[in-house]
């Protein structure tokens, strides 16, 4: 089966996100962003707002003081964390309700990833706010299964659930998996060609060509299943991949040093549902 397959069967169903959304994205790389006119966008979407603020207000991101506004929001917060808060709610927004899927297992997963690429990212000098966005995106290519071929999604994950490691099984019984569809998704969404790579090549970390952001979520998938299943602080110190630390120039005593913040990253959600 080939990608364009998958997305003719999904064809009229896939979601899409706000033009703002996709604005914000493309902002990463542009330092003329007029802050007030992007906050006028997004407080014409009502739903998008609630969503936003409601994030906004969860436990990483609010603080002693409520937000109330998307002004609020840039003051307390600074524009940086609201062009996450939008992203992340208006891309969890659009892909509500999609059958047979358990969407909030998914994006706490995809939270979990997201908050641990962007300390990674910190920590090794990228840019805190792009790591996370690619670390929210990481995963996006289940949606799309679930939507072109649900009954064959169903199916992977039961065998996942079994013990068997996910990219295999899809490229076993697809003959692709899902870092090429969510790939191919980031560019039907106008996202840019750096987050389109780092989804496409975060589980290739052996390519001398993967970009530093392919190996923050590659990265952050390791550190997120290890202390997901119980390894603790010292555990994942010692089985860090040497390799991948030196190529994101991360010294292993900054992780050591950064070690119980990134263990709390790992399982740190933020709950939009």
């Amino acid at each position: 089966m080939q990608v364009a397959e998958i997305f003719d069967k999904a064809s009229g169903k896939l979601p899409m996100v706000p033009k703002v959304v996709q604005e914000l994205v493309a902002s990463f790389h542009r330092s003329d962003v007029n802050i007030d006119e992007i906050t006028d966008k997004v407080g014409h979407d009502q739903v998008l707002t609630a969503r936003v603020l409601r994030l906004a207000n969860s436990a990483r991101f609010g603080g002693s003081r409520k937000v109330g506004s998307l002004d609020d929001a840039v003051v307390l917060l600074g524009f940086d964390n609201l062009r996450v808060l939008v992203i992340a709610s208006g891309v969890t927004g659009a892909t509500l309700g999609i059958s047979g899927f358990d969407m909030k297992a998914f994006w706490q997963r995809c939270f979990e990833m997201a908050n641990t690429a962007k300390l990674l990212a910190k920590l090794s000098g990228q840019d805190a706010q792009l790591g996370y966005t690619c670390g929210l995106l990481a995963n996006i290519g289940e949606l799309v299964l679930y939507v072109a071929v649900p009954e064959q999604a169903q199916q992977i994950d039961r065998i996942v659930a079994g013990g068997a490691e996910r990219i295999s099984t899809e490229r076993m019984l697809l003959g692709m998996d899902l870092t090429e569809l969510g790939a191919e998704l980031a560019r039907r969404w106008n996202f840019p060609d750096d987050i389109q790579e780092a989804i496409l090549n975060q589980h290739d970390l052996l390519n001398e060509d993967a970009s530093s952001y392919a190996l923050l979520i590659g990265l952050a998938t390791f550190v997120v299943a290890g202390f997901g299943n119980g390894m603790t602080a010292d555990e994942m110190l010692a089985s860090l991949p040497v390799r991948v630390l030196e190529r994101l120039r991360l010294g292993r005593d900054t992780v050591k040093d950064a070690v119980d913040e990134l263990q709390r990253a790992s399982t740190l959600t933020d709950d939009m549902f």
